[in-house]
């Protein structure tokens, strides 16, 4: 009777030096000269696919160039509290530099600042800071997949489109840019615009508002859903009122719920990044900056239109499933 016991005791004791091996490997690495880099990120959240996909690029350029790691980050995308006391304790172990993608903040300027001011390397990446002098950054190209995003609208609507579009919130730099983007590929169409609507980061208010653009006499034949949560909301009820193929919903991001919509036809296209490649580029500009190096003062990295008819391409599948095709 006291045998379940015993293995209980060392699937625990597995499951326990498992998690420690990890944690080793992301702090000690292979040091390379004794450079060492932080990476904070906007989530830790092992459910978020993105930024899951940043972590994973970011420990594939520390392993191949030798560096020790660390990457953290608050389990809550958006919760800048907590990241600005995880930047207190980077700056306090004083690595050689530090890579961060930053949650918009009023604080997160001066925070940047003292970064650079503790002699600490700082790059940018995913949301560009307004700073003087401004920081090196590393980011997905938000206007051109914005741009992507309305000429698919227009080339699904066969050049007549009628466009509704939900964002996350109204101060978002990156949906301010990615509707910057697709006004300028719309320009051609005037009127086509029906309404910019906000969801606050919300599956659930995406939702709603989708909903309601679906019960008023305001036709429209193009829902563009600026981001992951923006999406799922849209899907949801495009795929309650049975509108899925009739309205062209054309999202952003690569989650595996997102992907499973864009097999089923609900999402017509999805703009995906490349947050694998963010983290990687992330952490070898901060390598070179270490070593005195010249560092673009911008990197852009491109996204990719993916649709039900080019996801199954090996190029495609990469970006759609980074955790198998990186490792």
């Amino acid at each position: 009777m006291r045998k379940p016991k015993y293995a209980i005791g060392f699937i625990i004791l597995v499951l326990v030096v498992g998690v420690y091996s990890i944690v080793y490997f992301k702090l000690i690495g292979s040091p390379h000269k004794g450079n060492n880099v932080t990476v904070v990120l906007k989530s830790m959240n092992v459910r978020l696919d993105f930024w899951q996909a940043v972590s994973n690029g970011a420990e594939a350029a520390a392993k191949e160039m030798g560096l020790e790691l660390v990457v953290q980050g608050p389990l809550q995308e958006g919760d800048a509290d907590d990241q600005i006391l995880i930047l207190e304790d980077a700056i306090d172990r004083k690595p050689d530099a530090i890579v961060v993608a930053p949650i918009m903040d009023d604080r997160m300027p001066a925070m940047l600042d003292k970064i650079r001011s503790s002699g600490i390397e700082l790059i940018v990446i995913d949301t560009p800071v307004d700073m003087n002098p401004a920081p090196v950054v590393v980011s997905n190209d938000h206007e051109e997949a914005g741009r992507l995003a309305g000429q698919t609208a227009i080339d699904e609507a066969k050049g007549r489109p009628t466009v509704a579009i939900i964002g996350d919130s109204a101060d978002s730099r990156i949906s301010a840019e990615r509707l910057t983007g697709l006004k300028q590929a719309m320009l051609p169409y005037k009127d086509s615009l029906i309404g910019m609507y906000y969801a606050d980061n919300s599956e659930e208010q995406a939702y709603e508002v989708a909903k309601r653009l679906l019960a008023e006499d305001n036709p429209f034949n193009t829902l563009i859903a600026l981001n992951e949560s923006a999406t799922l909301g849209a899907a949801k009820a495009l795929k309650e009122r049975n509108k899925s193929g009739v309205i062209n919903l054309i999202g952003f991001d690569s989650s595996v719920d997102e992907i499973q919509l864009l097999e089923a036809g609900v999402v017509k296209a999805a703009i995906v990044q490349k947050p694998f490649n963010m983290g990687y580029l992330g952490v070898k500009t901060a390598l070179k900056l270490i070593h005195g190096g010249d560092a673009e003062s911008i990197t852009y990295i491109e996204s990719n239109l993916i649709t039900k008819e080019n996801m199954y391409s090996p190029e495609n599948q990469k970006l759609l499933f980074p955790f198998i095709n990186n490792r």
